[in-house]
């Protein structure tokens, strides 16, 4: 076995990556024709990274620090980036907004379900009640997702702390996850989202970015000399599915898509963090990218609701005004709304979260 190789946390190319992720996140909800352009596959993005870079900072914090400063430095520091403007959020949707009146009917189903919200429930609320009304908080399933990982991954790394055992655990899990999904579907529950299947479909990313952590620490140049099996490993399972699924009935996406397009984003982040792919990581660690990256949680939760409130007003004005064909309208209002939603994250980044960001040095 190779000796341990003590966690980095920071990667100026995986900045750059997020930035990425947020690109097509946006892509997906504000232009035309986005889904087509996989958009979708930013928030899977978004997961992998996630899992390598919270699983690199908790094994570096069980390497250095108390039990207690363990867990107290790694929930406050959390606390501290994503609680201040996700509960600022809230006040504003949930409370504020419906006082005023303003936009009561967009916000209606999440005022009945807002208890699901505060805890950070959501993704399992909109697996079986999804909203029919109210849709401009519907991106925030994912930072649902993100959360739960938040809360319980540190206590697993604790508890089993060897590389091994996480590693087991890991595939353990995601085996467990694929056998849950065929479980639901063979169940075909009344009303149930099988389309997307949230948490235990998209926890695929964030367990596959665990792992890539833990095989970076610990046995660096594994994934290095096994990435072409890995390829191939990965275009063996998608071939077995496509032909075990000739009816067609089975979702692809739920079942082995998302896992698929996690792993290969594992490859890419492990390339941009220690491979020798220089060129790759000067195309990532590019200025306007880790721009993008920086601001991408204020930017992701401003980028639909901006887009949701704006965009029927905006296409009435440039099509009866300006007679702006319906494609090019959508793609105009689209940078529109874009261009104000990283105003909007400016603004937040430096006068209300960097408030909170400087704090989490006290917890280092």
């Amino acid at each position: 076995m190779q000796a341990s190789v003590k966690p980095t946390t920071f990667f100026p190319a995986l900045e750059g990556l997020r930035g990425i992720a947020i690109i097509a996140v946006i892509i997906y909800h504000n232009f035309p024709y986005g889904d087509s352009l996989f958009g979708w596959l930013g928030v899977d993005l978004f997961f992998v990274l996630s899992g390598f870079l919270i699983t690199s900072i908790l094994f570096k914090s069980l390497n250095n620090d108390t039990p207690s400063a363990y867990f107290k430095n790694f929930y406050i520091r959390r606390a501290l980036r994503i609680f201040p403007l996700y509960y600022l959020f809230l006040f504003a949707f949930l409370f504020l907004l419906p006082a005023l009146g303003i936009f009561t009917n967009e916000v209606s189903e999440y005022q009945e379900d807002k208890f699901w919200f505060i805890f950070y429930g959501q993704n399992w609320l909109f697996t079986n009640n999804f909203p029919e009304t109210s849709h401009c908080l519907n991106h925030f399933w994912s930072l649902a997702v993100e959360e739960q990982y938040y809360i319980f991954w540190p206590i697993i790394i604790f508890l089993l702390r060897k590389p091994k055992f996480l590693l087991i655990f890991l595939i353990g899990f995601l085996i467990f996850l694929f056998g849950f999904r065929s479980f639901i579907w063979n169940a075909q529950y009344e009303g149930f989202n099988y389309t997307n299947f949230y948490t235990f479909t998209r926890f695929d990313g964030i367990c596959i970015g665990s792992i890539i952590a833990i095989l970076s620490i610990q046995k660096k140049e594994f994934i290095l000399r096994h990435t072409a099996s890995i390829v191939t490993g990965l275009a063996a399972l998608n071939f077995v599915f496509y032909f075990a699924n000739t009816s067609g009935n089975l979702p692809y996406l739920a079942f082995i898509g998302y896992t698929t397009f996690a792993a290969m984003f594992g490859i890419l982040v492990y390339e941009l963090a220690y491979g020798n792919t220089n060129w790759l990581k000067k195309i990532f660690s590019g200025n306007l990218l880790r721009f993008l990256g920086r601001i991408s949680y204020g930017l992701y939760m401003f980028h639909w609701p901006v887009h949701y409130f704006f965009r029927n007003p905006l296409f009435t004005f440039f099509k009866d005004s300006l007679h702006i064909s319906t494609v090019y309208n959508q793609i105009l209002i689209a940078f529109i709304t874009t261009a104000v939603s990283i105003v909007f994250s400016l603004i937040s980044y430096h006068f209300f979260e960097m408030k909170f960001l400087r704090l989490k040095e006290k917890f280092q």
